[in-house]
């Protein structure tokens, strides 16, 4: 039996809709990046993010309890919820999409305009594409994605308010507590470049060890 989570059924035929299959996948993969994103750098902000993702996943599957709404006829049913409003891929993508956006304009130092554009433009056409997927290939209608996308773009940028409001300012005391020396927890919002930072760090380690 195939597993429902990763369900994916294209025209064999059709490279157009193999490559929308491929992107369907990118929320399974965004979470795994930043989980390990997490493990590697120990960043708070990047706690924060992942954070807010998980959040999201309530508020959809609240909204859908709420609203109700089944997925279109002849939609595959394996391992799936049946109601579709509105698209849990879709609202993870507008979440990503808004978050990633001001994390890139208001945390990111020391990096090119063209790149932070660059970037922003490739999370945008990333995140429109997975959710024309989710309509092409038959598991929502049209308006079950574009509310998904725009609740998942207002939650983002509300979930980045309120950590620049009420936790980012936290983050500092936050990285002095106990539970945090314990697990390496840091803020690396002061370091203009963490790559430069970690280089000439283990560059000095070299030199002292010499």
């Amino acid at each position: 039996e195939p597993f429902g989570m990763f369900l994916v059924l294209v025209d064999p035929d059709s490279k157009f809709e193999k490559l929308l299959g491929i992107a369907s996948i990118a929320p399974y993969f965004i979470m795994c990046s930043l989980t390990t994103l997490i493990v590697r750098s120990r960043e708070l902000v990047v706690c924060g993010w992942l954070g807010g993702h998980l959040l999201n996943e309530v508020l959809n599957f609240l909204l859908k309890r709420l609203l109700r709404e089944n997925r279109p006829e002849g939609a595959p049913a394996v391992g799936f919820d049946v109601h579709g409003m509105p698209s849990a891929h879709s609202q993870f993508m507008g979440f990503y999409l808004s978050f990633s956006s001001c994390v890139l304009a208001y945390r990111v130092r020391n990096c090119s305009m063209i790149w932070k554009v660059g970037a922003a433009s490739f999370n945008l056409v990333l995140s429109v594409s997975v959710a024309y997927g989710r309509v092409r290939l038959g598991f929502h209608t049209p308006a079950q994605v574009v509310v998904g996308l725009a609740v998942g773009f207002c939650a983002g940028l509300a979930h980045y308010a309120a950590c620049g409001k009420f936790l980012f300012p936290l983050f500092p005391a936050i990285s002095t507590w106990r539970l945090s020396k314990l697990l390496l927890l840091k803020d690396g919002a002061h370091v203009d470049n963490v790559l430069q930072f970690e280089y000439d760090a283990y560059q000095a380690a070299e030199r002292r060890a010499e």
